[in-house]
């Protein structure tokens, strides 16, 4: 955990990364994570089993993580595989996506019309591209630190939330932990001598 925080920050920015974008989303008000290492037995500490729930104004998202089971994680049953994807639940039906595919599951025959709409996004030109694009242009890539960090404090906050035991509330406009001194104490990493946390960055 010290050296990564474990498979939530490494997999769920790739995941989590469709609602923020599609939706727009700030910062969660309320981040509550719970999970442990049940199962797998070896030097590591991250858990193999972790889910988080972000609570944002009139909207709740979720994330699952399992190393020891892969059921249903895409609708879907059968043999163990990686499964990587996102739910979005409307009234009327879920869209389940990755970013090579997305399907839409109607909620009985509340779905009418299952036509997916024009599309309105234009296609990625790949991260090589926008990069080497970036650099002669001068502009900021579409996933840069000013966009990145609304899914990267989410899953610090899972990850405070965990080794605490209790949710983390958040101020989105301040920017900061709220009511809890010791949560707002750990979220600031601490440095192996002779380094030092630049305190400017707080």
């Amino acid at each position: 955990m010290d050296c990564s925080g474990g498979w939530t920050p490494g997999m769920a920015p790739h995941i989590i990364d469709l609602p923020v974008w599609a939706l727009d989303l700030g910062y969660p008000e309320t981040t509550y994570c719970s999970g442990g290492r049940y199962l797998i037995k070896d030097a590591g500490d991250a858990p193999d089993v972790q889910e988080v729930v972000w609570q944002y104004p009139d909207f709740t998202m979720t994330w699952m993580m399992s190393l020891v089971n892969s059921f249903a994680f895409d609708f879907g049953r059968g043999q163990p595989a990686r499964r990587l994807g996102i739910y979005f639940h409307g009234v009327n039906g879920t869209l389940y996506a990755n970013y090579g595919m997305h399907q839409v599951v109607p909620e009985g025959d509340w779905l009418k019309d299952t036509n997916p709409p024009e599309k309105s996004i234009p296609p990625s030109p790949g991260h090589e591209r926008e990069w080497l694009d970036c650099i002669k242009s001068r502009q900021q890539p579409s996933c840069n630190a000013d966009y990145h960090c609304k899914i990267d404090v989410p899953i610090c906050l899972a990850n405070l939330s965990m080794r605490l035991g209790r949710a983390i509330r958040f101020d989105p406009t301040a920017e900061r932990i709220v009511s809890d001194d010791e949560a707002s104490r750990l979220s600031i990493p601490e440095y192996r001598d002779p380094w030092k946390f630049p305190i400017e960055y707080i």
